[in-house]
């Protein structure tokens, strides 16, 4: 990562960035344009990943969502029982 923090070209300069906050039981309370820009919506369920006093927030579609995306993997039915049969040790 360079020092001006961006990852990769224009993906994390281009962030929105803003003050948030944090409760007094640790709740984090990030500002409504950022919770807008990623989609968040009350009772939305999220994913958190720290990193060296940094933290990210990666919401989890729900099942609507997740298949209404465009798929960009492909596989066979046959290549995926292969697959999960490898990873659980079949």
């Amino acid at each position: 990562m360079s020092p001006s923090g961006s990852r990769t070209k224009g993906h994390v300069a281009n962030m929105k960035r803003s003050k948030g906050r944090v409760g007094q039981k640790g709740e984090l309370f990030p500002p409504r344009q950022v919770r807008e820009e990623a989609g968040l919506k009350p009772g939305d369920h999220v994913i958190f990943k720290a990193d060296h006093g940094r933290i990210e927030v990666v919401k989890i579609p729900g099942l609507r969502e997740a298949f209404s995306r465009k798929k960009i993997a492909k596989i066979t039915f046959e290549e995926f029982e292969n697959t999960t049969g490898e990873v659980l040790g079949e």
